[in-house]
């Protein structure tokens, strides 16, 4: 690409042309511009005047609108797409990750155990050694024990999260320090994973990870504003220009504010308030203040969002299923998983906050834990009043095809994580769901049939990659970047790309009621956008993943450039 004023030649061309009130401040020209608003719809240029989008068409046509203040980006053929919204999103908890032990890039153990040792050897002063991204896949039982991790055996508290955020590690140190021993009883969601003898394993699953994870440090109010900082940067890099954050709390939404105000922020943020069986009606007003007092019309920040979490994860048996686990007995504690929330108690809040008009996100990734969601939806919508919802089902990990057609009629949206589905990651989960219910694993393409509406997201920091373009890949290839498995896992739920591209822009847009000002290239449209190192549309699907992010733009100024 090359970037330029328009002077000499070309200012003399355009004292011919007829003027405009107000002159684009930046042109993009000499592209492949795909306007998102169907499969086909490219044009050549744009003009951009402040943050928003003025104009689309020929780069002659463009061109001939600018002054000889207007910067123009000659795009050499590039593509160009609206900016990538990460719809489900934990952005400081994945933000603060990257000065911890990182291990989500890692393929085996042994990676895991020498990266640990090393950070740990490169960083003395630290008081515990934390961190995330082990793979279930990585341990023959599907979980970490105190034998395979022995070479954290130290004398420093030692405290890793699974890549999903639902499982974590915890050296004899740390289970020390917390008082773990054989005696010990989680009451409550999760549990303290225990051998044959009784003997901690130094596993825990959900809410029992809180045990050793309350014993950490917490960061400072300026760890947290640095740690967004850092990770504003790696969003930039990667194109995604908007997010929706899928946990949090009104001192989270404060740090958004907070950069808002210092001109600092640079990626448009929807907060979500994290509500559970605990949560007091005066926290729910005061949720609903915060909804009406910050409003929609600021196109940076809205906190008009709840998010419930009904359910665990397939990996630690935790996710709620209608029948029992493959890899367990009918009368194992955790065969049909577990429910984080009284079925009662949920279907009255959600109806409470549906009538308060909130948009509710829901975490639900067994079949049961999505039929649960589906019955306490449709029960708001049938009694509160009439009025337009876009209530999402997060994860959606596997379903009955019995309920797949609920989307379309009640207008419910899935809300779905490509990337979770690598099959390079998925041994373990697989087993665990076993071969009657695999076919209706991760399953876009039946939900798109169905004639629901898919929104794509991360889940960064619970998943191996914050990259869209990782996800994108998983969800046109069912294969991962080494192309396994072959014929792909699960062909059948495949889709295209302009599907996939879709659900990872403008269908974020479309969920959080803000498709009028964002997600497509369309005049009048905030000026978010990506300039890509090749086009996704037309090379081999296969080479998707190879495809960088070469400028991202957000509200008309370059904020990232290879």
């Amino acid at each position: 690409m090359r970037r330029l004023l328009l002077f000499s030649l070309i200012s003399l061309f355009l004292l011919n042309c007829k003027p405009t009130s107000e002159p684009p401040t930046l042109i993009l020209t000499n592209g492949k511009i795909w306007t998102g608003e169907g499969a086909d719809t490219f044009v050549e240029a744009m003009a951009i005047t402040g943050n928003k989008i003025t104009q689309l068409g020929s780069s002659e046509s463009i061109l001939a609108l600018g002054s000889t203040e207007t910067e123009i980006i000659d795009l050499q053929g590039k593509l160009v797409t609206a900016g990538f919204n990460d719809a489900h999103i934990h952005f400081l908890g994945g933000s603060l990750g990257l000065t911890h032990v990182d291990l989500l890039a890692t393929s085996s153990l042994e990676q895991v155990l020498s990266i640990t040792q090393e950070f740990n050897k490169n960083n003395p002063e630290k008081e515990w050694i934390t961190g995330r991204g082990w793979q279930y896949t990585y341990f023959e039982s599907g979980m970490p024990d105190h034998q395979t991790m022995k070479a954290l055996d130290i004398d420093k508290p030692v405290f890793l999260r699974a890549y999903d955020g639902h499982s974590a590690y915890a050296n004899p140190k740390a289970m020390e320090m917390a008082g773990i021993s054989s005696a010990t009883v989680f009451e409550g969601f999760g549990d303290v994973v225990k051998d044959s003898n009784g003997n901690p394993t130094g596993a825990l699953k959900e809410g029992a990870m809180g045990l050793v994870g309350n014993l950490v440090p917490a960061p400072t109010y300026e760890d947290k504003i640095q740690a967004l900082r850092q990770g504003m940067e790696l969003a930039a890099s990667l194109g995604i220009t908007s997010m929706q954050n899928a946990s949090g709390s009104e001192e989270e939404l404060n740090l958004y504010l907070d950069l808002l105000k210092k001109e600092e922020l640079t990626v448009r943020y929807a907060a979500s308030f994290s509500v559970g069986e605990k949560t007091s009606l005066d926290q729910l007003a005061r949720f609903n203040f915060l909804k009406d007092s910050i409003g929609t019309e600021n196109s940076w920040i809205r906190a008009d969002a709840i998010k419930f979490m009904i359910d665990g994860v397939i990996e630690s048996h935790t996710a709620a299923m209608l029948e029992h686990y493959s890899d367990l007995l009918s009368d194992d504690e955790l065969a049909l998983g577990m429910l984080n929330i009284t079925e009662e108690k949920y279907k009255t809040l959600v109806k409470h906050l549906d009538a308060m008009g909130i948009r509710l996100y829901t975490h639900a990734i067994g079949d049961r834990g999505v039929r649960e969601v589906f019955i306490a939806y449709e029960k708001a919508i049938e009694e509160n009043p009439p009025r337009e919802r876009r209530h999402r089902i997060e994860h959606i990990e596997t379903i009955s095809p019995d309920d797949i057609s609920r989307f379309a009629k009640s207008g419910i949206l899935a809300s779905m994580e490509p990337i979770h589905a690598d099959p390079g990651t998925v041994g373990v989960w697989v087993k665990a769901i076993g071969e009657e219910r695999l076919p209706w694993s991760f399953a876009w393409k039946s939900i798109l049939e169905s004639g629901a509406q898919l929104v794509f997201s991360s889940d960064w920091p619970a998943c191996i990659s914050l990259d869209p373009i990782r996800g994108i890949h998983v969800a046109v290839n069912r294969r991962d970047p080494s192309g396994f498995p072959e014929n792909g896992w699960i062909p059948a739920e495949k889709i295209s790309i302009y599907e996939a591209m879709k659900a990872y822009t403008s269908m974020g847009a479309y969920s959080s009621f803000e498709e009028n000002r964002k997600g497509l290239i369309k005049v009048g449209h905030l000026a978010d956008l990506i300039v890509f190192s090749q086009d996704l549309f037309t090379i081999n699907p296969m080479d998707i993943h190879t495809t960088k992010v070469e400028m991202t733009i957000v509200d008309g100024n370059v904020i990232f450039e290879k």
